[in-house]
């Protein structure tokens, strides 16, 4: 634990260090003793101590998304999309302690974090809505819908931050403000969005956690909002943030922000310029330039030490909040012991939490769950099979349950388990052409590779400001500089590459080249492929005649324009990697066909969904496919595991697969919680807590943040795969007895919603009780139908529990942007209560008798 350094003697303590003061008082007091240099040093990640008062050193930079971020063991729990299939807010709550718990002990054990010592500012949860399914962050967030949202953050935060009335476990910061929802254009796009959809579906969930769970911290997004980028934009920071919604925590800037103001959004021409008008909007830590730009932005007159003052006053009451200025006895959070970190308890919460967050998305005539007892061989295969994906910002576990060893802890040493990985995640259709058959330009044959001449600009002009042999081109830089920063710079950059193809055989070759932003392929001066534009990720291939050994001059040009960058030049020869996926795929067909049952773990992990890269299609990769086609063929006792983040269009495994579910990256008990579920000793309730397409044909463009064009359960025109809210069971569950009382009301009463849920199945089981609400007649455009209420109940055979709801009017109005205001209009609306959003099982009319703004 970090102590706190008095430098005065005891009678000359001051106000800040008396704890019976006020902490307005307090705060106020310290900083008035402060250097200006002093201030703006608190106003960084990583604000160095203040000896002569007694300020500690801080570390913002924490992570616990599901679990702590840790270069020394913690519990990992199920990624945030995994929590909000449990729809469970009271579990999560648990989940959250329990991981606050581990991070306020690691601060007292003094543990170092992947960026220092671990402190008591943590940047999670993300509560991004995962409007476009493409989005690579999905599994860091709760889903697309801002109701389910905002009742799992909120609980998310509330554990986080601890329940005392004076003092805060840690700090939560709420990311990433606001209507941030992709990753090609993060870094320098705008999100167009009307008032009334931006009120109604981007900000619900942040004004829940501000409002509700009294979050202290919120993360302002890259992304610009109709052409203010997000950390400048003074109406969403103040005017809403602090002014409507009344917060009196702390705005932080996502990690480089001020950089991409300046060479991105291109809205301010100097850093001083970006750091004073990120204060001046509301922003009062940031993670890299405020501490070299700011004092001298306060002495050119771009912004007062006032605005300053007020900016530390905010990071300075979350410090004193957290209790590092008190004697530590007096912190309840001090005395959480050291062996809370990675316990058993913890490790238990994780299977429960797994348990509960798996989907059972399909079982063709009761196929799940399987019968120990008449099983006598199982074949594990897939390339998820044999290891444990945590997901974005996870990390380290002591120990953690595969698949394929969970089936082994839970059937007898009788029963003969088989593994095989089967395939890779995703084998490129166009593998990366190898350096043996590139000669560079201007070289001497000892030499192989493309001769990459690098520029600074997008336009390769001038002369390249760094020339290297790169053996093959298969490039993927994210957001970063081809070399680091020192001579090309990250934002916009452009390469040539050339030199000679010899090719091994003779015969018609696909070449393709894939990138973000733009790209040209000649060979011997033909322009064979031609993408000279921005836009997201694309491939673009040719076929052409080739011969062997004869040297054909080659190509590729490229640019990157801001944002993540990714190049890549490929061909359909395989060489000899086809053998060995060959063999793989032969050893999976080999312990298929002599099981008794299969179980393919297939899916997705870091190199097709995560922060900085978006997905083309949300497609199962196609070697996978391949494999699950083939091994159904060879044995239809097939149970399809889905391990992913983002949504998955699994149109041939629906038709095809008896079993399917859906159990994302499941934290270190995964293994344990999927073969509980396959074997009946749990049975699965959790639900989609987003609506899973056919295709990326059923969607919009990727920027486009007007719902209403067709995203969400809410407005999607035709039939999904599977739709928002849907999960079986291994019971079945009647609804009876629809009570809405009163049926008549005013637009400030209030509705109670009750209704008989019966398990008239043979197993114990949980379902999600949901309802949804339907505007009959509106005078502007409103969704098919909205969440809003849920309850996760767990029934036994025969029983019978009643599950009510408190609806609020206001749950049914929608925000007029003459009145700037949420209004709700006389006139019908339909009550529709279900498994799911498409499995309605009753429902009922409301009639709201006046109008009324809120």
């Amino acid at each position: 634990m970090i102590s706190v350094i008095i430098t005065q003697s005891e009678d000359e303590k001051q106000m800040y260090m008396d704890n019976t003061q006020p902490l307005v008082k307090r705060v106020n007091d310290l900083v008035s003793r402060m250097t200006l240099e002093e201030k703006v040093s608190q106003m960084s990640w990583k604000a160095p101590a203040i000896e002569r008062l007694g300020v500690p050193e801080s570390f913002w930079w924490n992570q616990c998304l599901h679990g702590v971020c840790s270069p020394s063991p913690t519990t990992m729990f199920p990624v945030s999309i995994a929590m909000a299939a449990t729809w469970n807010p009271d579990l999560i709550h648990e989940v959250a302690t329990a991981i606050s718990d581990e991070a306020r002990a690691l601060y007292l054990k003094g543990a170092d974090s992947r960026r220092g010592k671990h402190g008591l500012f943590y940047r999670a949860p993300v509560i991004n809505i995962s409007r476009d399914p493409r989005w690579g962050r999905i599994n860091e967030c709760f889903g697309e819908d801002p109701y389910l949202t905002a009742r799992i953050a909120v609980s998310y935060v509330k554990g986080l931050q601890g329940g005392h009335s004076k003092y805060l476990k840690l700090v939560s910061t709420l990311k990433h403000f606001a209507a941030n929802n992709e990753e090609w254009r993060r870094l320098y796009g705008s999100s167009e969005v009307s008032e009334r959809i931006l009120r109604e579906y981007w900000l619900p969930h942040f004004r829940a956690c501000v409002m509700e769970a009294n979050a202290m911290s919120i993360m302002g997004a890259y992304n610009a909002i109709n052409g203010e980028p997000c950390c400048t934009n003074k109406r969403l920071l103040t005017d809403i943030l602090r002014g409507e919604w009344g917060f009196d925590g702390f705005v932080v800037s996502d990690t480089g922000a001020l950089f991409h103001l300046v060479h991105n959004h291109h809205s301010c021409k100097t850093f001083e310029e970006a750091a004073a008008k990120a204060v001046k909007a509301g922003i009062d830590l940031d993670c890299e330039q405020f501490e070299k730009y700011l004092v001298k932005a306060v002495k050119d007159g771009l912004v007062s030490e006032e605005e300053i003052n007020t900016a530390v006053v905010r990071i300075l009451t979350a410090k004193f909040r957290l209790g590092i200025f008190d004697p530590p006895e007096m912190v309840p959070y001090n005395q959480i012991p050291i062996d809370v970190i990675d316990c058993e308890e913890h490790r238990n919460l994780a299977l429960r939490t797994a348990h509960q967050a798996i989907v059972l998305l399909r079982n063709d005539n009761n196929f799940l769950p399987l019968d120990k007892g008449k099983v006598k061989s199982i074949a594990v295969i897939g390339p998820h099979a044999d290891k444990c994906y945590f997901g974005s910002y996870s990390g380290v576990v002591s120990k953690s349950v595969t698949t394929v060893q969970g089936i082994r802890n839970r059937v007898s040493a009788e029963t003969q388990v088989w593994y095989a990985q089967g395939c890779e995640i995703q084998t490129p259709t166009f593998p990366a052409i190898s350096s043996e058959y590139l000669l560079p330009a201007g070289t001497n044959k000892m030499e192989h590779g493309l001769k990459g001449e690098y520029y600074d600009d997008m336009n390769l002009s001038g002369r390249p400001l760094l020339v290297r042999i790169d053996d093959q081109i298969n490039f993927d830089w994210r957001s970063g500089s081809p070399d680091k920063g020192e001579k090309i710079p990250d934002n916009e950059f452009s390469i040539r590459w050339r030199g000679k193809l010899i090719v091994p055989t003779t015969k018609i070759y696909t070449l393709a080249v894939g990138a973000k932003d733009g790209f040209r392929l000649f060979l011997d001066g033909n322009l064979l492929i031609d993408r000279w534009s921005q836009h997201p990720y694309k491939t673009d291939m040719v076929s052409i005649a080739l011969e062997a050994g004869k040297e054909y001059d080659i190509q590729l040009e490229y640019f990157k324009y801001r944002g993540s960058g990714s190049v890549h030049l490929g061909w359909d020869y395989l060489g000899p990697s086809a053998l060995e996926l060959d063999q793989k795929v032969q050893e999976a067909i080999d312990i298929a066909q002599k099981s008794d049952v299969v179980i393919l773990a297939l899916g997705t992990d870091g190199s097709i969904e995560s922060e900085g890269r978006d997905r083309e299609d949300i497609d199962l990769p196609q070697t996978q496919l391949n494999l699950l086609k083939k091994i159904c063929k060879i044995n239809p006792n097939t149970i399809l595991v889905l391990i992913n983040g983002g949504p998955l269009s699994i149109i041939w495994a629906k038709d095809h697969v008896p079993a399917i579910l859906e159990a994302w990256y499941g934290g270190e008990e995964a293994g344990n919680a999927i073969a509980d579920v396959i074997f009946g000793n749990y049975n699965p309730g959790g639900k989609l807590p987003y609506t899973v397409y056919k295709s990326v044909a059923q969607l919009p463009p990727v920027d486009e943040y007007d719902i209403t064009k067709g995203f969400t359960y809410m407005y999607l025109k035709e039939n999904p795969l599977f739709p928002f809210g849907h999960g079986l069971s291994y019971t079945k569950f009647d609804y009876r007895n629809l009570e809405i009382n009163p049926q008549e009301v005013s637009a400030d009463g209030k509705v109670k919603v009750s209704l008989d849920v019966q398990n008239i199945g043979h197993r114990e089981g949980d379902e999600v009780v949901q309802l949804y609400v339907r505007d009959v007649v509106a005078s502007v455009k409103r969704p098919n139908k909205e969440l809003r209420g849920f309850e996760r109940i767990t029934i036994e055979p025969s029983q019978t529990k009643t599950v009510s709801f408190i609806l609020n009017v206001r749950d049914l109005a929608f925000y007029d942007v003459d009145k700037k205001s949420f209004v709700v209009e006389p006139g019908k609306f339909e009550l529709l209560l279900g498994s799911s959003s498409e499995d309605i099982r009753l429902k009922g009319d409301l009639e709201v008798i006046t109008g009324k703004s809120h």
